[in-house]
């Protein structure tokens, strides 16, 4: 018998797509794709229809055309990519501006993507698949309390061997870790090296005049005795240079101000001011041989000296270990906390490498440069990208995070929502100080007229005495 087969299909598919694009200027862009996407999606459906012969079969195909749309564009997630500051408000390199919480940038369908049909795809992640890893996560359970009814009975002598061994890995290995970290056990604010007095903790001074020469003994005697009467018990020092020594910790002392003390790093290597120079030595020095074991409030390495690219964080981080067996070898209490400092987005790109030898974590804020904020949520702002920033050594930040540098300027150019100015200044300074004022190093006590203006001309602009007064 011979057999003859017939068949016919009809396949129709309509697919229309419009993308719309929508971009916003400024620190960083929201992308919106806008999609309209029609998918047919063809059925066949096939039918044996015997004919009068009996050796000839006729199949009948009965085609099925549904559209389905896909989903509008308000639906799909929105995607973040950063854009180029316009050049009127971009500032120089030697701005940064704090990285914004990171979000996943989830993927969007392409036009490309849009032709395969959405039944297929939810019947994909069949059930029986989310069902497979079931069993293996009860199967991890199920051994566990066995594991603890085996030590029970004595008798069988087989089995205690067998529990020896599991125990003998977890006990060792889980118990080197914590040790590590051990000075981060307390926390530092519970050592007696961190004071505050109400909502004040700290301020930065520098002993210089306006071009840049050392402050005289009298002006320093005035200088330390204001920010005592400000409330303030602490002082940071960037170096041991102009007179920190002879003039400024001697007046501290007279106030009961403890210091916290820098290292002060530049470009160079070893050969020139970087770690290991005898540039940064020097200073390490100055500090072993002069400064009162007693007031050290903590040190730290480097001011922004990865931001600048004066180092890389695997040289900083040998530089750091080896200031901290300085000064031990020297007899410096092991409780005082060594660490570094850096910008924000530079602790998310860099830091993981330092997280193991720093003692505790300190970032710089300054909310000005981020266009978005106003003065009266500098405070605010601040605390929520120390939160964002300490993520990056969690072990550190548990003993002690700090922010080692804040301010507002009182002067200069307007960035966005930022405004520069006397009252600005007093809003962000009673913001900062209620949010985050216990752990955080105001910058600056007077303007530093010394320095290059800067960016928005507000370098010379922080001085916040007035405003605190």
């Amino acid at each position: 018998m011979k057999a003859v087969i017939a068949a016919s299909a009809l396949v129709a598919t309509a697919a229309a797509a419009v993308h719309g694009h929508h971009g916003h200027a400024g620190f960083h862009v929201r992308r919106n794709p806008q999609t309209d996407v029609c998918v047919a999606t063809t059925t066949v459906y096939v039918t044996a229809t015997p004919t009068p012969k009996s050796d000839v079969c006729v199949i009948t195909t009965t085609v099925t055309v549904t559209a389905t749309p896909t989903p509008k564009a308000s639906e799909y997630p929105v995607v973040e990519e950063p854009v180029a500051v316009p050049e009127e408000q971009q500032p120089p390199t030697d701005v940064y501006v704090p990285a914004p919480p990171a979000s996943p940038a989830p993927e969007v369908p392409s036009e490309s993507q849009a032709p395969p049909p959405p039944p297929p795809a939810e019947e994909h992640p069949a059930p029986p698949a989310e069902e497979a890893p079931a069993p293996p996560a009860e199967e991890y359970h199920a051994p566990s309390p066995p594991a603890e009814e085996q030590p029970a009975p004595s008798p069988p002598a087989e089995e205690q061997p067998k529990q020896e061994q599991p125990e003998e890995q977890p006990e060792e290995q889980p118990e080197e870790s914590p040790e590590q970290p051990s000075r981060g056990n307390q926390p530092y604010d519970q050592t007696g090296r961190i004071v505050t007095k109400g909502d004040k903790w700290a301020m930065t001074y520098t002993p210089y005049t306006a071009d840049g020469e050392c402050r005289p003994l009298s002006q320093v005697q005035g200088d330390i005795a204001n920010i005592a009467a400000l409330g303030f018990t602490t002082i940071r020092s960037y170096s041991t240079d102009c007179g920190v020594f002879e003039n400024v910790v001697p007046e501290c002392q007279k106030h009961g101000i403890k210091v916290i003390y820098g290292i002060f790093l530049e470009g160079g290597g070893s050969g020139g001011k970087g770690p290991f120079s005898q540039y940064a030595n020097q200073q390490l020095d100055d500090i072993i041989k002069n400064a009162p074991k007693d007031s050290v409030a903590m040190i730290i390495v480097g001011n922004e000296a990865m931001f600048n690219g004066y180092t890389t964080a695997e040289e900083l981080a040998s530089y750091i270990t080896y200031v901290k067996n300085q000064l031990q070898s020297a007899g410096f209490p092991s409780d005082i906390a060594v660490t570094t400092t850096e910008p924000v987005n530079v602790w998310e790109e860099k830091g993981k490498a330092l997280c193991s030898v720093i003692d505790v974590f300190a970032v710089q804020v300054h909310p000005y440069f981020t266009s978005k904020v106003v003065a009266s949520e500098a405070g605010s702002f601040a605390a929520q990208q120390l939160e964002q920033a300490a993520k990056v050594c969690p072990e550190a930040a548990g003993r002690g995070k700090y922010i080692t540098e804040i301010g507002w300027p009182h002067a200069g150019a307007v960035n966005g929502n930022a405004v520069p100015g006397k009252e600005e200044q007093k809003q962000a300074m009673k913001d900062i100080l209620a949010k985050v004022g216990v752990e955080s190093v105001l910058f600056s006590y007077e303007d530093d007229l010394w320095k290059e203006p800067g960016a928005y001309d507000v370098e010379r602009a922080f001085g916040c005495s007035d405003a605190l007064a």
